[in-house]
């Protein structure tokens, strides 16, 4: 009776290793869907809202607005066409923050709660700030990080997304020499799952900072993550207030890049394998699709990894400086050249059953 028992034991545990792994097989890679009825020019923040509506932005002041899914586009400007458009955050098809960047008070955060017909300048920072990447809360709550300046970090935070307020406070330590974000594609904060988090570079250490929705200051973690000058965390990823992704590396392409992608849990950081592209890594998007997808991109193309089988997909060879994607349903990729796409996912339905393999 012990034998027969084992033996069935053994046999429910062979079925359900060999229906784990049929489940991993199964999940396929995204399709990539170029769009090919917008403006012809560098595009960089992106922000879908839905399946239908996305926010564009970028170089030469512009902002692009779809709410037919890409078939349609109305483009607005909302300050000076000298403008470089970095980070675009969209509450909803009316309501959207464009972020500019630079030096001399060229930095600066416009709104329009008309779908982009009219805009204001919501707030400006000093002429020695440099914004990096900004990120919004469903409730509006709003974080910018720029490049530290001196001992001094430059942060701005509004409660509302309408007042605005110095926010260097909120970080209990100073910042390292040189510390700062990268302003490649806006993805240097996020918010997610009751979540802040922003990444660092240009120092000795790559450094994430992280608070709860509910908390006062940023709590500073020291990562891994290749550090230096034109080296650090490009993007980040907060899963809940205990998991978090990062990605970056180095802005000069290495064959020897190595260690790019990073997944903290359990207070210690953990290294992926390694994209299949060139140089740091701008952007970074998670979705949950028959398993865990990863997204990113950088000048030499785009990718997307599948967590359980440990897979990359290479999607496009393409000029991509940004992939983000509302919940699970709309991902899109912008970048250089006028290059805009959005990913297809095969409907769940539509996955081969265990009895094909």
């Amino acid at each position: 009776m012990r034998t027969k028992r084992c033996l069935s034991s053994a046999l429910i545990s062979l079925v359900a290793t060999i229906a784990a792994s049929s489940s991993v097989i199964a999940a396929e890679p995204p399709k990539l869907q170029l769009v090919e009825s917008v403006r012809n020019q560098h595009w960089i923040g992106i922000a879908p809202v839905s399946r239908s509506t996305v926010w564009l932005a970028g170089n030469n002041g512009a902002v692009a607005h779809t709410e037919d899914g890409g078939e349609t586009w109305n483009y607005s400007q909302p300050g000076q066409n000298d403008l470089e458009f970095r980070d675009i955050e969209a509450i909803d098809n009316r309501q959207s923050y464009a972020m500019s960047i630079g030096d001399d008070g060229q930095s600066k955060i416009y709104f329009s709660d008309n779908s982009g017909e009219s805009w204001q300048m919501s707030y400006r920072g000093e002429n020695d700030s440099f914004f990096n990447c900004m990120a919004t809360s469903p409730n509006g709550e709003a974080w910018v990080l720029a490049d530290s300046v001196g001992d001094q970090w430059r942060l701005a935070r509004s409660p509302s997304g309408r007042n605005w307020m110095k926010g260097a406070g909120a970080i209990g330590t100073k910042p390292l020499s040189n510390e700062s974000g990268f302003a490649a594609s806006g993805s240097c904060v996020r918010f997610n799952n009751d979540t802040w988090l922003m990444g660092t570079g240009n120092a000795d250490t790559a450094r994430v900072l992280r608070k709860g929705s509910f908390g006062i200051r940023f709590e500073v973690i020291d990562s891994p993550m290749q550090a230096g000058p034109n080296a650090g965390i490009f993007a980040v990823w907060p899963v809940n207030d205990k998991e978090f992704y990062i990605a970056g590396g180095h802005l000069e392409p290495d064959e020897n890049d190595t260690e790019r992608l990073w997944y903290y849990d359990g207070q210690q950081f953990n290294a992926l394998p390694e994209p299949p592209l060139q140089g740091a890594l701008y952007s970074l998007s998670v979705i949950e699709h028959q398993g865990r997808w990863l997204l990113t991109s950088n000048p030499t193309g785009a990718a997307a990894f599948h967590k359980p089988s440990q897979q990359w997909y290479k999607l496009t060879d393409a000029n991509v400086w940004n992939v983000q994607c509302h919940s699970d349903i709309s991902c899109w990729l912008a970048g250089k050249e006028g290059f805009v796409a959005k990913l297809i996912w095969k409907p769940e339905q539509d996955r081969p059953t265990n009895k094909e393999f």
